[in-house]
């Protein structure tokens, strides 16, 4: 094939799967002025090899040419695609319905194998009845669909084994995808080429298997001030001093209880705020914990537990939409009342000058700022002023005192 063919190829391959056509109905319409239009002004050399293209492929039976009046061959208006199973056999590339049809039978067929009530059984029942054209991988390089839903079965199933509380044990995610499948690669592979579909299956309100473990992420956070963890085994990691610890997700997990002789809690958004406060005399009559913008997976299993263990639970952050938003997530996480510090209308005017510009996407996410939230002591006029002048302020700016 010529360039100009792969060119024109490709631009078919890549609109049909999301068409009406790939379901059956109307062939695929592209209008050549919108859809090649960079090629078309290449050059009167371009132009000829694109025309010369757009004909060979006509003649093979794979498009039709619909010309611009008064202009038949020499000008094209649109093509249309009159043989997709052909076009796709050109390019070598797989035709996404018999895929997809694979692809739904490989989950029906591993459906049948899974569990009952289990998260591998309630995932492939869905697919088998919502895979579509659209879900096929562009890179067939990648494997077939089918084989990628039969591979994230796979994980799925050997992650029970080798779990434990949500975390990997005494294996690294390569070397686990060596053992299964013989290529370092692999799980990252098939969870990277499923990922629009494992999150389509979860706003359908599918409960899908916990691919965590493999994620090659380990949640971590800090935490400062004077408390006394009690863990799970029975033993117990004492901080009088307020001294600053790094807490990774596996003894956040085993942390069952947090005892302290204040019960307070702060939570801190950004690091740079955070080790300030560390230091300041604040850490000796207050716990502190950074959550590192939108809480990970270790800070929110210490926020369920010092909710359990009864402390008050507070949130200093940036006064912008996304700091108000980490907020209510906070509160979310915790199940407690979260009280704002120096998130309010006045600290926004008194640091006027150090204002910066918000994305207008920024703005947008106000929408998700609950009614519960906006109640919070100081919200409502942080977000007035926010959404005003459409400027926020970083947490960095702002002094806190010695507490």
């Amino acid at each position: 094939m010529t360039a100009a063919e792969k060119t024109i190829c490709g631009e078919c391959a890549r609109r049909f799967p999301a068409s009406a056509a790939a379901g059956g109905g109307s062939p695929l319409r592209i209008r050549v002025d919108s859809a090649f239009a960079e090629l078309l002004s290449s050059g009167p050399d371009s132009r000829e090899s694109f025309l010369e293209a757009a004909e060979t492929l006509a003649k093979a039976g794979i498009i039709s040419l619909s010309w611009k009046r008064f202009r038949e061959g020499e000008e094209l208006s649109s093509i249309t695609l009159i043989s997709p199973q052909a076009l796709f056999a050109r390019i070598g590339k797989p035709f996404p319905a018999d895929e997809c049809r694979a692809a739904r039978d490989a989950a029906r067929k591993a459906a049948e194998t899974a569990d009952a009530g289990s998260r591998e059984y309630a995932l492939c029942a869905w697919l088998s009845e919502h895979v579509s054209a659209e879900d096929v991988p562009v890179d067939a390089t990648e494997g077939t669909l089918a084989a990628l839903i039969q591979d994230l079965v796979t994980v799925s199933c050997e992650l029970k084994r080798v779990t434990d509380r949500g975390t990997l044990r005494g294996i690294t995610p390569r070397a686990l995808s060596v053992r299964l499948f013989s290529d370092s690669k692999r799980i990252e592979t098939v969870l990277a080429n499923t990922a629009p579909l494992l999150r389509r299956a979860e706003r359908s309100s599918v409960p899908l298997p916990d691919f965590s473990p493999v994620s090659r992420n380990y949640p971590e956070t800090l935490i400062a001030g004077p408390f006394t963890l009690q863990l799970c085994d029975g033993t117990a990691i004492d901080n009088p001093g307020g001294h600053l610890l790094g807490i990774p997700l596996e003894t956040a997990q085993g942390i069952n209880n947090i005892d302290s002789s204040t019960h307070k809690l702060i939570t801190v958004e950004n690091k740079e705020t955070f080790h300030a406060l560390a230091s300041s005399s604040l850490a000796l009559n207050t716990v502190l914990l950074y959550t590192g913008g939108h809480p990970n997976r270790a800070v929110q299993s210490l926020l369920r537990t010092f909710a359990r263990s009864a402390f008050t639970l507070s949130h200093a952050g940036d006064l912008d939409i996304e700091g108000i938003l980490i907020l209510q997530e906070i509160g979310d996480c915790a199940l407690i009342p979260c009280t704002p510090v120096k998130m309010d209308g006045q600290t926004f005017q008194q640091y006027w000058e150090h204002l910066r510009n918000l994305e207008d996407n920024a703005l947008k996410r106000a929408a998700l700022i609950r009614d519960e939230t906006r109640a919070l002591q100081g919200i409502e006029s942080l977000l007035e002023r926010i959404l005003a002048t459409g400027k926020g302020l970083e947490q960095e700016v702002i002094d806190y005192g010695e507490g």
